[in-house]
């Protein structure tokens, strides 16, 4: 394994035709971590003797660096109207249904990699907007956003000869191998 630099590709939208979400500023971060529960017993206190998993949350942070009504749409969860992007109130939106596909692509001597393992792709993910935009004339005007990645049945090879289907937050990898 070597050693990592650098930044990736974010792209966004309906498996297999995902746009590029543009420039993004400080960095795209993956956190991936498990609930869990310690199992005790009265014979040994309050010493776990084991951990049960109870879910696993996957969120993806980024600042986008180029704005434009388009990409402000789907950080925002909006619906672009033509020149305008008008910021509806969206309670009680099911983010599971509005959720695409995210696919991030590290950057190789310069460009985006093609390379398969250099792939992490969330078929489920929705953006959730906690915007502060700067106007001012020492700071760079981002949008920071978090996708939030849901559960989703995938079908590939999964390094087998025959496809299957397996429900996943992510996986690694060639994006072309599911359907």
């Amino acid at each position: 394994m070597a050693l990592e630099l650098g930044p990736c590709e974010v792209a966004f939208g309906a498996a297999g035709s995902e746009a590029d979400l543009g420039k993004t500023f400080g960095g795209v971060t993956v956190r991936i971590s498990d609930d869990s529960v310690d199992l005790k017993s009265d014979q040994y206190g309050s010493s776990a003797e084991d951990t049960v998993i109870t879910g696993t949350t996957v969120e993806v942070e980024l600042a986008l660096a180029e704005l434009d009504l388009a990409t402000m749409a789907i950080a925002l969860n909006q619906t672009q109207a033509g020149d305008a992007l008008p910021g509806e109130n969206k309670v009680g939106t099911s983010l599971l249904n509005i959720a695409q596909q995210l696919k991030l692509t590290k950057y190789s001597g310069g460009a985006v990699s093609t390379a398969d393992g250099d792939r992490i792709i969330f078929p489920a993910a929705a953006p959730m907007s906690n915007v502060e935009l700067s106007y001012d004339a020492e700071n760079q005007r981002v949008m920071r956003l978090t996708f939030k990645c849901f559960p989703k049945e995938v079908t590939a090879n999964w390094g087998a000869t025959s496809s299957s289907a397996k429900t996943v937050l992510y996986y690694f990898g060639d994006e072309t191998a599911t359907a």
